[in-house]
Parts: C-alpha cells; structure tokens; sequence
C-alpha cells in the first residue's frame, strides 16, 4: 500500500488523477500530513508547498538509490512515482518523460530492481546544492554495490564520501548503513561492525534507530557461540524484543518477522524451547501473510530443526510435529528447484525416523523409511561435489544404523562401519579435528556391537580399535574426547586379557 501525505484540500484533486486515469484507488491511500506523520518508507510519499519529497526508505521498500530532496508536483511526476512502487515501469517512464534527467534517473531505479547491468556513467545532477553533491557520492556508492556493474572500483571511496558530504545525520546514517551492507557482503565482518556501531543514532528517526538496533542485533545473533553467556543472551533478547514491538506496532511485518527469527535461535540457545517455537510461528505467519512464501518455508525449516532438538533433549512428543514441519517444508523445497535444502530435508527426516517412538512392531518400517531418505539425500550430497555434507550424513545414517531393528540377512553395525569410515575419509584431523572424533567414537562405538560370527575374537576389528583410540588420543580435541578415549580403551583391554586367558587354556 502506498500513502500520499498531503494537505486535505490537495485531496480531491489528486484523487481526480490517480483514480480516474489508472484505476488503483485499492493501491492508494491518503493521510492528512497535518495529523500524520510520515514513516521512514519508500512507499510514503509527501506533497506539500508544491513539491513531492521522499522519505528516507530505512524499510528496502525500494533500491537505496536517492532522487532530488524535492521535486516540482505535478501530477504526471505523483503517478510516475506511484507506479514505478507498484511494478509499472513502462507506464511510469511514459508519465516522467516529461524531464529527462528524470527519467534516466528512473531507469537506473528499475535496472536495479530488476538486476540489469547498469552503466554508471548515467548517474547525473542537475544542480550542485548541498543535497545534491551528497546524493551524487551516495548512487555512485549504490549503482556499483548493488548494480551489475563491470568495473564496481571506488565503492569505499564513494561510500565515505556520501557519509561525510550528507547534510543531515538521517543521510548520513542511511548511507553508512547501506556501506556496512558493502562490507558484510564482501566478507569484511570486522569493518562492517565497526561501520555499524560508530553510527549516530541520537538524531535520527526512529525508524533508523529500530533498523541500526534490529542489524546489530542480528549481527551479534550470528556471532554468538558456546558456551553462551545467559545475562548477554537476555540484553539482546530484550534489544530485539524493542525492535519487534516497534514493528508490531508500525505494522512492518518483514522486519518483525526477522527480528523474531533472531529472537527465535537467541531462546533455543537458552533451551527455552517453547518461547523460541512460538517466535517461529508468529515469523511464519508474518511472511505468509506478505506473501514471501521462500521465507516462510525457511522459518518452517528453523521451526523443525528446534522441535527435533527439543524432542532429543527428552521430548519424544515432538519428534512428530517436527516431522510434519519438514514434510511441510518438502511441499515448497523440491529436489528440481531447490536441492540442497531438499538433500537437508532428506537427511533430517532419515534422523527422525530413526529416532521416533513406536511400537516394536512399526520400527521395521520407520527405520526402511529412514534408510531411504539418507540414501535420497545422499544422490545430492556426493562425495566429490559436498563432500563436508556427505561426511555429515555418512555419520548421521551409521548412528541411524545402530538405532534400526537387527535385520535378519545383515548386520546394522558392521553397515555402519562402513558409513563411518566414509566419513572419516573426509573428516581428517587437521581440518576437522572435533567432527573426526565424534565420528571415531562412534565408530568404536558401533564396533562393540558389530557381528564378529566368523571369527569371535576378530584379530583385524581389535587391531583396527586400537588405531582409532590411539588416534583419538593424539588428536586431542578435548578432555570429553580423552575421557571416552580412555573408557574404550580399558574396555578392549580387559577384552585382550580375557582373550589372552583363553588362549592360555
């Protein structure tokens, strides 16, 4: 919905233009700009004193691309603005051609919003004031950070030129913000946070604020890693929690849904299972209703990841509904258009099923199940294209194997050897030293189990365990790892000696 703030009387006379030429009264809405103030959003539109003045978008309504501070009203110039907002953007290059300077700035807005090539030879002004030199620096900055252009050389230069020509905080706030952007995606994550936090935010709009507080907070969610501080868990829950009501109230359900995704994760680290579940729903739920179906489907991924999670934490009851979300999931990621969260998805429910309580009878039918969404996952993450996941879900179906039933031709275990040792083929020690140790353990684990029928004693499999306790050993990922370590090895040595006293007799 776009809003036109204008003076009452302007009403009737714009209303003449934009409803009976281009039938979208159910696009428009009017506010008295009087009573109202305008938010920090492209879709805000303000006529007042015979100009239409934009907003600064802090919302991405539209490209961070910035048209002169004031342009004449007209009602041609109104229409074209509305339609380039609604996707019209033949009909609003007809309406602005009128000002060609205009319309040349409009086909760089729709380059970007459609991923063309933009040449940035194009960006002009028609004047040198104060706003002017400012914007200049900052599309210069955009067209070569968001625009497919050949040669994206200066995007610093501009970037710190914008910040510091900017004739008010807002401006310079809204093109550092969009210069932290530029670093983050070029992986300079210690510059982005530092050009993030050495934002002013005193003087900004409150919008700005949300946004810079809502980044951050995001920012240190990615960051976050164990062992978690409980009190540092809560002040960024609590700085979220400002964001998201912000939103809620201001009706920016994007933006709500992603402050409550972080909120989300920051809940289940503090195994605060059954807040975190209800962030995710509402999170699906915003998406949905705005129409982002992709979103919606990845916060439905977060959702079954947590019910797994709380389900192997001594829940068995919500190994279903996690179940049902990754179906759910299914339904949206296929294997033709979206593989390696199909492949995900696979693997996960292959864990599930394993898992799931049931009757002794139906467990002959869960584990088939299981058995074949590691295989189906395993079409997808091959071992020479992502051999990291392949490792992953080797290890995950060899402890799969060791939950199925005992099948009556075969042994689980020794199957399961033989997927751990897939993993550890990939998982070597200098690379991978933690995930190579569980993958031991569990590998020795599966041995103790393994059908030994051809040889009780089974010279190669011991030979074979003291390698890999030794080698657990030198690797030395952690007193845990040391521990286990040394309990197998105590075990295969009362083994050995009882071996050793047969022998004997």
């Amino acid at each position: 919905m776009i809003k036109l703030f204008c003076h009452k009387s302007l009403w009737e006379e714009i209303k003449d233009a934009v409803y009976f030429d281009f039938k979208i009264q159910e696009w428009i809405e009017f506010a008295d700009i009087e009573t109202m103030k305008p938010s920090a959003s492209a879709n805000h539109l303000i006529v007042d004193k015979g100009y239409i003045t934009l907003p600064v978008d802090w919302q991405n309504a539209m490209p961070p691309y910035l048209l002169p501070e004031k342009i004449l009203f007209s009602e041609k110039a109104l229409l074209a603005l509305v339609m380039i907002r609604l996707g019209e953007f033949e009909k609003s290059l007809q309406l602005i051609s009128f000002s060609p300077t205009l319309k040349s700035e409009f086909q760089i807005i729709i380059g970007l919003m459609e991923g063309g090539e933009i040449d940035p030879r194009l960006i002009s002004v028609e004047s040198y004031e104060e706003f002017d030199d400012y914007r200049l620096m900052h599309n210069h900055a955009v067209v070569r950070h968001y625009g497919h252009v050949t040669d994206p050389a200066k995007v610093d230069y501009y970037y710190q030129e914008a910040t510091m020509s900017a004739p008010t905080e807002e401006y310079a706030a809204f093109s550092a913000f969009h210069y932290f952007n530029y670093l983050f995606d070029e992986g300079r994550f210690a510059e982005a946070e530092g050009q993030l936090r050495r934002i002013h935010t005193a003087e900004i709009s409150q919008e700005g604020k949300m946004k810079i507080q809502a980044t951050l907070a995001h920012l240190s969610t990615q960051l976050l890693s164990p062992p978690y501080d409980e009190e540092g868990l809560t002040v960024l829950k609590d700085k979220l929690w400002q964001c998201v009501t912000y939103y809620d109230i201001h009706g920016f359900k994007v933006e709500e849904a992603q402050c409550l995704l972080d909120a989300g994760m920051i809940a289940s680290f503090s195994e605060s299972f059954s807040e975190a579940l209800g962030y995710y729903t509402r999170a699906v739920k915003l998406f949905q209703e705005e129409g982002m179906e992709e979103f919606a489907h990845q916060t439905l991924l977060q959702k079954a990841r947590l019910l797994t999670t709380w389900a192997q934490k001594g829940n068995p009851q919500f190994f279903k509904p996690a179940m049902e979300a990754y179906q759910q999931a299914s339904r949206f990621f296929t294997k033709e258009y979206f593989p390696l969260a199909y492949a995900e998805i696979q693997e996960s429910l292959g864990i599930i099923y394993s898992e799931i309580p049931d009757e002794a009878k139906k467990k002959s039918v869960w584990a088939a199940v299981s058995a074949s969404c590691f295989a189906e996952a395993l079409t997808i993450f091959t071992k020479e294209e992502f051999p990291y996941d392949y490792a992953r879900v080797c290890t995950h179906y060899g402890n799969a194997l060791m939950k199925y039933p005992q099948a009556v031709r075969s042994d689980n275990f020794v199957k399961a050897l033989s997927y751990f040792q897939e993993a550890l083929a990939v998982r070597d020690a200098e690379n991978f030293p933690i995930e190579r140790s569980i993958t031991i353990l569990n590998y020795l684990e599966a041995s103790w189990y393994a059908d030994n029928s051809s040889d009780e004693n089974n010279p190669g499999r011991l030979h074979e365990m003291q390698m890999r306790i030794d080698e657990l050993m030198d690797i030395h990922a952690g007193e845990e790892f040391m521990r286990e370590a040394q309990q197998h090895q105590e075990k295969l040595n009362q083994l050995k000696n009882i071996i050793a006293e047969e022998g004997k007799s």
